[in-house]
């Protein structure tokens, strides 16, 4: 009989500690902090590891920013910009990002001027347009034209073949 009870009792302990890991898990891998924004675009990416060409969102805060592509409502690409760059569950840092996406080492916070619709490399031949923005820029390693207009982006690196095109659906 007291062996019955001794038994019990470690029953009871490994439910309970069960019951306390499923709950934390749960509880924990539940919460998300969400976007102060998010923006709908047609999207088009295009190197020599990708092209896509969908709708999808960009959502963003203060520190972070998040594109994800949509195909017949399945998410199909989705990257994070925080301290790193990652798409899916692969994760590398900002300028191995650039080097491997871009063929060419920008500054670490290329990717999110672009995604913010902000002018690149301070500015540079920086022409004003009635609704936004325009910036050629060509050196030995890259031959980018770069145009902003309304809630749209236009990216066309020449020399790397790289294109992106962001058109804000409203």
């Amino acid at each position: 009989m007291q062996k019955l009870e001794h038994t019990l009792k470690k029953g009871e302990i490994v439910y309970r500690i069960l019951l306390v890991i499923v709950t934390v898990f749960f509880v924990g891998c539940s919460q998300k902090v969400l976007f102060n924004s998010s923006t709908p675009y047609y999207v088009v990416m295009k190197n020599a590891q990708i092209a896509v060409a969908d709708t999808g969102f960009i959502k963003k805060d203060e520190n972070r920013l998040n594109l994800q592509l949509f195909s017949a409502s399945t998410p199909i690409f989705d990257l994070h910009v925080e301290d790193n760059v990652c798409i899916g569950y692969t994760c590398v840092s900002k300028k191995r990002f650039n080097i491997e996406f871009f063929g060419v080492s920008h500054y670490d916070s290329f990717l999110e001027d672009l995604l913010n619709l902000r002018p690149i490399y301070d500015k540079k031949n920086l022409k004003k347009t009635t609704d936004g923005f325009e910036q050629k820029i060509k050196t030995g390693k890259f031959d980018i034209t770069y145009k902003v207009e309304g809630g749209n982006l236009y990216f066309k690196d020449r020399q790397n073949e790289i294109l992106i095109k962001l058109r804000e659906l409203k």
